[in-house]
C-alpha cells in the first residue's frame, strides 16, 4: 500500500478527488477503470479521468481495470489543484472487469449480482474463430451443435437446454429474431465483437421472453483509436475444401477521444465439403459478404450518443449437384439471406453523474429466399421438385427507455435502482407454396421492469427485480391443404428475480439466485427450418393447442481470483437446476403431406422436465507469458415422464426420458504461451460427451462416442515503424473427430447429425494494422 500526501491537511474537509488513471509502460489514458473508495466509486471517462466526489481528509481508493494488476492507494488529501496521476501495470490475466448484461448496466463483474462469464477478441482469436459460432463453446455451460448434415444450421445450449431457451442479444438488445437463430451466429463476424458475456440461468426479469436458459450478449466494438487494419485467413478442410476469409476495419477517434467512427467489411467463400465419399455435403458452400460502421459521439462527460448500422449478403446450399439448379439436384437446402439492421442509443448523465437515463432504438431485417427439397432421386419427382421454392420476410424492432440511479439509500444503506419500459414487435411472413405451407406470425411485446440492488459492492448485496410482459401472439400458420388455423393469444406474465451477493473477502464472492422464465406459443428457428428425411422435406407443424411453457431456475456460485503481480488464479464453480413446466417437445408422427413423401413432425407440449447440474472454470495466468481457462459442466437432463419423440407408419415409436443431444459432461480449455512478445502459440480443446440422439430414418435411438476437438496455433506479430504485422498458421480438429455413423446419399436423416462443426482443417493468415 502506498501513500500520497498531497498539498496541506485539512481534517474534515469535503473534497471532490479527480483521477487520471495511466498505463505505466505506455503512458496512456486507461478508459473504463474503476475508482473505488468505499462503497462509492466512478469510471474514468474517455479522458481517462474518474471523480471521486466529497472525499474526506484520509481515503482508501482502490483501482482495478481489466488485463491490469489492480492497486489500493491510501490518500491524505489537502488542498489539491492537479488532477492525481495513478499508474496501473499490464497484466495478462483479467481480475476486475466492467459488464453490462448482469444487470443492464455498467457495472463491475464483482458487484453484478448475477454471475456474468466473458469471452474476449484474444479468446476467439486463440481458439482459431471464423465467426461468432466457432467461438461459443469454451465457457462454461456453453456448448454450440450443428443440427443439419446439409445447410449446417447450428443452435447455441446453455445449462443443457435448446437452443431457442437462451436469448442472443446484439449490444444488449434483442433483435436476434426467430429466423436469425436458424443460421445467424454465423453471420455475426469477429471484427463486429468486442466481447461475448454470457449470463447463465433464467433473465426474463430483465429481457423477457426467450431468455429461460440464460443470455448471451454481443458487444460491439467501440472505435478509440485512428487506425486501419486488414487480414486474410485461408483454411482447407480435411487439407482440402477451401475457406478464405478476408477483412478490412478502419477507425477514427478524435483527439479527446470524444468521437469515434469504426467501419469494417467482411467477406467469406467456402466450398461444400463432403467427408463421407457419398457425394452429398457435410459441410455447406457459404458466400457471405457483409459490413457495418459504428459511431460514437460523448458531447460532455454526462451525454453519449451511439450509432450502428450493418448488413449481411449470405449464400449457403448443401446436398449435390452444386453445379445444377437446386431443383434438379437428388437433396439441396439453398439459403439466401439478405439482412440489415440498425441501432440508435442515448444516455444522459445528470449532474450527481449518479443517475442516468438511457433511451434506445434497434431494428433487423431480413429477407430469405430459400429452396428445401430436391427429386430424392427419382426423376419423376422433377416437376414437383421445382415447386420447392420459398421467401421469408423478418422484421424484428425494439425500442425502450432505462433509468439508473444510485443516489437513493435507505438510512445510510445505498441503492442501484434500475428500471425501464421496453417495446418489441416481431414480424415473420414465411411462404413455401410447393409445400402449401405459410407462416404468418406477428408479435408485440410491452415490458416494464424494475431492479433494486441493496448496498452494492458491500459485504452483502440484495438485488430484487420483476418484469412484467403484455404479449400478444398473432399468427395464421397453414401446414398443408387440411390443415390451416388462426391464432390471436394474449397473456400478461410476470417474472421475478431474487439474487444475493455475498463477499467472503475482497476477491471471493458467493451468489445464490432464483429467477422465472417463459416462452410464448410461436414458431421458433427450429419450426423456421426443414431438413430432409428419406429423400423428402421434414416439417414442422405447431399443434393447435399449443401453451406457454414456464422455468423455474435457481442457481448458487462461488466465484474469485487470487492474485500476485506475477500470477493470478481464478475460480469459478456453480451448481443449477432449472424446472420447466409445458415444455415444448417436437416429435416426428406418421403423418406425411398428401401425395408426398414430406414427413410431417408435431410441436406439443410435453411433461415436466428438468436439468440439474454444475458448472467448473479455472482461470490462471502467470506474469505476460502464459494463461490457461478450463471449464467442466456436469449434467442430468430428463422430462419427468418418458416423452414420444418419433413414429413411423409402420407403427415403431421411440419414447425417452432423456432430453435429446444433452451430454451429461462436456469440457472446453485454452492455453496461451507467450515466450517472446512477438510470438504466441495457443491451444484449444473442446470435450463432448456421449448423448441421446434419434435416427428418424431408422426409427432408433442412438448413444453418440466421445468426441474431442483439438486445435493448435502459431502467430507472429512484428512491428515496422508504425505498421504491424500478425502471421499466423493453425490447425483445427487435429484428431479429425468427426462423426462415423454419418447419413449417405438422398434418403439420409439430415437431422442426425453431431459432433465437431468442421473436420481438420488447416489455417493460414496474415494481419496488417496501422496505428
Amino acid at each position: 500500500m502506498r501513500m500520497f500526501i498531497i498539498g496541506l491537511l485539512y481534517a474534515g474537509l469535503l473534497t471532490d478527488l479527480p483521477i487520471s488513471v495511466r498505463d505505466v509502460e505506455t503512458r496512456r489514458t486507461i478508459r473504463g477503470a474503476i475508482v473505488r473508495c468505499g462503497a462509492a466509486g466512478a469510471i474514468t471517462d474517455y479522458r481517462g479521468i474518474a471523480l471521486l466526489r466529497e472525499c474526506t481528509d484520509t481515503v482508501v481508493v482502490k483501482t482495478t481495470m481489466a488485463g491490469y494488476v489492480p492497486r489500493t492507494d491510501t490518500i491524505i488529501i489537502g488542498s489539491i489543484g492537479d488532477t492525481l496521476t495513478l499508474y496501473l501495470a499490464p497484466r495478462s490475466f483479467d481480475g476486475a472487469q466492467i459488464t453490462v448484461t448482469g444487470t443492464r448496466t455498467a457495472q463491475p463483474r464483482d458487484e453484478s449480482p448475477a454471475l456474468v462469464s466473458l469471452t474476449d477478441r484474444d479468446a476467439l482469436r486463440a481458439v482459431q474463430a471464423l465467426s461468432m459460432a466457432e467461438g461459443l463453446s469454451f465457457q462454461p455451460g456453453l456448448r454450440l451443435e450443428n443440427n443439419c448434415q446439409n445447410c449446417g444450421f447450428t443452435q447455441v445450449r446453455l445449462n443443457g437446454l435448446q437452443g431457442p431457451y437462451t436469448q442472443i442479444l446484439i449490444d444488449s438488445r434483442p433483435v436476434f429474431s426467430s429466423l436469425a437463430g436458424v443460421y445467424g451466429l454465423e453471420h455475426i463476424p469477429i471484427e463486429m465483437i468486442d466481447r461475448i458475456e454470457v449470463v447463465r440461468g433464467a433473465g426474463s426479469s430483465l429481457y423477457g421472453a426467450g431468455a429461460v436458459a440464460g443470455t448471451v450478449n454481443v458487444i460491439p466494438r467501440d472505435p478509440t483509436t485512428t487506425s486501419l487494419s486488414a487480414s486474410s485467413t485461408g483454411s482447407w478442410l480435411n487439407g482440402q475444401i477451401p475457406d478464405a476469409i478476408t477483412s478490412l476495419r478502419g477507425t477514427w477517434a478524435s483527439a479527446d477521444l470524444s468521437t469515434g467512427v469504426s467501419v469494417f467489411g467482411v467477406t467469406r467463400s467456402r466450398s461444400a465439403y463432403d467427408h463421407n465419399g457419398d457425394a452429398f455435403s457435410e459441410v455447406p458452400l457459404t458466400r457471405t459478404t457483409s459490413g457495418g460502421v459504428r459511431a460514437v459521439h460523448e458531447f460532455s462527460e454526462r451525454d453519449r450518443l451511439t450509432l450502428d448500422a450493418h448488413w449481411i449478403r449470405e449464400f449457403r446450399r448443401g446436398g449435390n449437384l452444386f453445379d445444377r439448379p437446386p431443383f434438379e439436384a437428388e437433396i439441396a437446402e439453398q439459403i439466401d439471406h439478405a439482412i440489415a439492421g440498425g441501432a440508435v442509443s442515448y444516455e444522459h448523465a445528470f449532474d450527481d453523474r449518479a443517475s442516468r437515463l438511457h433511451l434506445y432504438v434497434s431494428a433487423r431485417s431480413t429477407r430469405r429466399a430459400s429452396y428445401y427439397g430436391g427429386t430424392g432421386g427419382d426423376p419423376a419427382m422433377a416437376s414437383d421438385a421445382a415447386r420447392f421454392f420459398g421467401t421469408t420476410d423478418d422484421e424484428i424492432g425494439v425500442a425502450g427507455v432505462q433509468a439508473t440511479t444510485r443516489s437513493w439509500s435507505i438510512g445510510t444503506v445505498p441503492l442501484l435502482v434500475i428500471g425501464g419500459v421496453e417495446i418489441q414487435h416481431a414480424d415473420v411472413d414465411d411462404a413455401m407454396p410447393g409445400y402449401e405451407r405459410r407462416i404468418e406470425q406477428r408479435i408485440n411485446d410491452v415490458g416494464s421492469y424494475a431492479q433494486v440492488q441493496i448496498a452494492p459492492g458491500s459485504n452483502i448485496s440484495v438485488a430484487l427485480g420483476l418484469r412484467a410482459d403484455a404479449l400478444r401472439i398473432d399468427g395464421r400458420y397453414r401446414f398443408d391443404s387440411r390443415s390451416s388455423e388462426t391464432v390471436s393469444t394474449s397473456f400478461f406474465v410476470l417474472n421475478p428475480r431474487i439474487a444475493i451477493i455475498g463477499r467472503i473477502n475482497d476477491d471471493w464472492q458467493l451468489r445464490t439466485t432464483y429467477a422465472s422464465g417463459f416462452r410464448g406459443p410461436q414458431a421458433f428457428d427450429e419450426d423456421l427450418h426443414i431438413s430432409t428425411l428419406q429423400g423428402a422435406a421434414r416439417l414442422v407443424r405447431l399443434d393447435p393447442g399449443l401453451r406457454p411453457e414456464r422455468s423455474h431456475s435457481i442457481t448458487l456460485s462461488m466465484d474469485g481470483t487470487m492474485a500476485t503481480p506475477t500470477t493470478a488464479l481464478g475460480i469459478t464453480a456453480d451448481l443449477f437446476a432449472t424446472v420447466l413446466t409445458s415444455p415444448f417437445v417436437t416429435a416426428l408422427t406418421s403423418d406425411s403431406l398428401p401425395g408426398s413423401n414430406t414427413s410431417i413432425a408435431r410441436k406439443t407440449n410435453g411433461d415436466a422436465s428438468y436439468v440439474a447440474g454444475t458448472n467448473l472454470e479455472v482461470r490462471y495466468a502467470l506474469a505476460r507469458t502464459f494463461e490457461l481457462t478450463t471449464s467442466l459442466t456436469l449434467q442430468y437432463a430428463r422430462y419427468a415422464t418418458a416423452q414420444v419423440v418419433a413414429e413411423s407408419n409402420q407403427g415403431a415409436v421411440i419414447t425417452t426420458p432423456n432430453i435429446l443431444r444433452t451430454p451429461d459432461v462436456y469440457a472446453s480449455a485454452i492455453a496461451t504461451w507467450m515466450p517472446t512478445s512477438a510470438l504466441t502459440f495457443d491451444a484449444s480443446c473442446v470435450l463432448t460427451g456421449p448423448m441421446w440422439v434419434v435416427n428418424e430414418r431408422l426409427i432408433e435411438r442412438f448413444r453418440t462416442p466421445w468426441f474431442a476437438d483439438l486445435g493448435i496455433q502459431a502467430t507472429y506479430a512484428t512491428q515496422l515503424g508504425n505498421v504491424g504485422v500478425t502471421l499466423g498458421l493453425g490447425i483445427a480438429n487435429i484428431l479429425n473427430a468427426y462423426q462415423r455413423d454419418l447419413e449417405r446419399g438422398s434418403q439420409r436423416d439430415a437431422a442426425y447429425f453431431c459432433g465437431p462443426l468442421r473436420p481438420r482443417t488447416i489455417s493460414c493468415s496474415m494481419g496488417v494494422r496501422w496505428e
